[in-house]
């Protein structure tokens, strides 16, 4: 088994050129490890939609009922293969639902760019994760609302966005004996396989500017109308 790792703080990125030659050092065993990526404009708090407000609070039961909702009142948006609870979960988050799963990426380039666009003047965040050793690649069969442990979810690659983002999730679980959902950054077994980058606050513009040079942008990220006119958007500020 790999050596374990550590939360790192001192991977402070100013620019795309320095984020990339850092990536590269990830997997410096050079066993190819199976990495996963997030952005986001705050540090740490890698908890799910659904326990950010209150982590305590236990919404399991609530979950069930807005899935069992789901499917009465959106039937006729849903195709056969979201019968699975899990395509259910995925197929909801993509939509806006809060949900016990969170946001990866494959592509360390995608979650930069997410990192990176946001309105807040602060700086920003990115989270590797080395996910072999939590991948469950029999999640498809098991009910997500009573798995054993925090696991990685290899989604089926059934809608554009999913495909575009080179999407991933973690799928969380409440842990009865701490009474709360635990940010993976404070999970026991899980922390040690995250390391952690700082973007400069005052970098954020011109890494999206080298990130649009090499087609990441939300045109390419959200390949829809909606995408492509928040693109035209963002690019006539610049213009």
């Amino acid at each position: 088994m790999r050596k374990a790792r550590t939360i790192r703080t001192d991977n402070y990125i100013l620019s795309l050129s320095d984020y990339i030659e850092r990536i590269e050092f990830l997997d410096i065993s050079g066993t190819k490890s199976n990495f996963l990526f997030r952005g986001q404009s705050v540090k740490g708090n890698l908890l799910p939609s659904i326990a950010r407000n209150n982590p305590k609070l236990d919404t399991t039961e609530l979950e069930k009922s807005q899935l069992t909702h789901l499917r009465l009142v959106g039937s006729r948006y849903l195709e056969e293969n979201n019968s699975n609870d899990v395509d259910l979960l995925v197929l909801a988050q993509h939509f806006g639902l809060k949900t016990r799963l969170l946001d990866w990426s494959s592509n360390p380039l995608v979650a930069l760019w997410f990192a990176c666009n946001t309105t807040d003047d602060g700086d920003a965040y990115v989270y590797a994760l080395d996910s072999d050793a939590f991948l469950d690649k029999e999640i498809y069969s098991k009910d997500p609302f009573s798995i054993g442990k925090t696991s990685v979810l290899q989604p089926r690659l059934n809608n554009e966005r999913i495909i575009a983002q080179h999407g991933w999730f973690t799928l969380h679980r409440y842990a009865q004996k701490n009474s709360r959902f635990v940010a993976l950054e404070k999970n026991k077994d899980i922390k040690k396989f995250i390391t952690e980058f700082t973007i400069s606050s005052k970098s954020k513009q011109d890494i999206l500017v080298s990130l649009d040079r090499y087609g990441i942008n939300s045109r390419t990220l959200f390949p829809d109308l909606e995408g492509l006119c928040k693109y035209l958007n963002w690019r006539d500020k610049f213009a």
